[in-house]
């Protein structure tokens, strides 16, 4: 089978490996659809994901949904032929995180496409993986392979607005419009934000926003009109760019008794203005993949409560995968889905 390895930056080669063999817990899935992430183009670009930095050449991907072609074990609840989406973390379900359910902060968490872990774990860009059953979720009919290769990116947005502590009649400015910015603002919309501000230096993000769930597009470049769409401060700010001077600017954006949500990966350390968590008794969160809301991102979709095509910029047939990420760093993309 062929499988595409990150050798370093911008090297991606793609080989011929034979098939993996499933252990006892496993399913082996075909892959039919992966989208490319964000870190998949943080580990393209410069051969490393901020401090997540690869021991020896691996396979990115982690968006991802297939089919199941050898059960093993599992044939009566997963058979061959079960379409499924995969959720790509695997904790190690002992450590005390683990323990207290907050899974996504397992220090020896092994997840799909990542070097958080040595050696690192490799992921869905190839053509078959072998998956934990309990990672397989099966997808509703009506659902396609690309929306379900979205459910994990969503996830992750789901555990972001809910670190919000609460969404619901609360204005709420969500900076970064790329592909998780997007889905925050529709994940936010639905549980029932009244007001969303979206800031961004890209004005075709700020138009695909507006147009799909944000009451407020805003200049990311521009001071002074970012200093009028806060006013008095937003309820929430969930910095979903990565960028310094979007965390920067959330405190203060963030009005007195907000929440401050971060979501971006920074590059490295930078000066913050930490008084003002303290004059203005701010609330400030992290969010890390994500635990317990795959379900719950499952089910947004097939109940068809959020429609995430719009978000799809481009498709790629997987032979091309390296033309896919060169698209997905163009600027006006928003989300690059690989079919295989």
């Amino acid at each position: 089978m062929q499988a595409f390895y990150l050798h370093g930056a911008r090297d991606l080669r793609a080989v011929e490996i034979d098939q993996p063999q499933i252990a006892a817990d496993e399913v082996l899935v075909q892959i039919r659809a992966t989208g490319i992430c964000g870190s998949d183009l943080h580990y393209y670009l410069h051969g490393r994901n901020g401090d997540f930095v690869p021991q020896r050449p691996f396979v990115l991907g982690h968006e991802s949904a297939g089919e199941v072609v050898n059960a093993g074990a599992f044939a009566d609840v997963l058979p061959a032929g079960s379409r499924v989406a995969i959720d790509p973390s695997h904790p190690c379900r002992r450590c005390a995180h683990c323990r207290q359910g907050r899974y996504n902060l397992c220090p020896q968490m092994r997840y799909f496409g990542s070097a958080a872990c040595s050696p690192p774990q490799d992921g869905s860009f190839r053509e078959y993986v072998q998956v934990h059953a309990h990672n397989c979720h099966p997808l509703p009919a009506a659902m396609d392979y690309r929306q379900a290769a979205l459910l994990e990116p969503l996830s992750i947005a789901v555990h972001g607005v809910g670190q919000a502590g609460g969404i619901a009649g609360r204005r709420v400015l969500v900076s970064g419009a790329g592909p998780i910015g997007q889905l925050i603002g529709l994940v936010a919309r639905h549980y029932g934000a009244a007001h969303l501000a979206v800031s961004d230096i890209r004005q075709s993000a700020l138009d695909l926003a507006s147009s799909l769930w944000a009451d407020q597009p805003v200049c990311a470049a521009d001071p002074a009109a970012m200093a009028r769409a806060a006013g008095a401060g937003f309820d929430v700010v969930v910095e979903a760019s990565g960028a310094p001077a979007a965390l920067q600017g959330a405190y203060a954006h963030c009005k007195a008794g907000g929440t401050i949500v971060q979501l971006g990966v920074q590059g490295g350390p930078i000066e913050l203005p930490v008084n003002l968590v303290m004059q203005k008794e701010l609330t400030v969160r992290g969010s890390f993949r994500f635990a317990h809301v795959f379900p719950q991102a499952l089910d947004l979709l097939a109940r068809r409560q959020l429609d995430l095509d719009p978000l799809i910029s481009q498709c790629v047939a997987f032979p091309d995968l390296v033309a896919g990420f060169d698209a997905a760093l163009q600027p006006q993309t928003i989300k690059v889905v690989v079919d295989y």
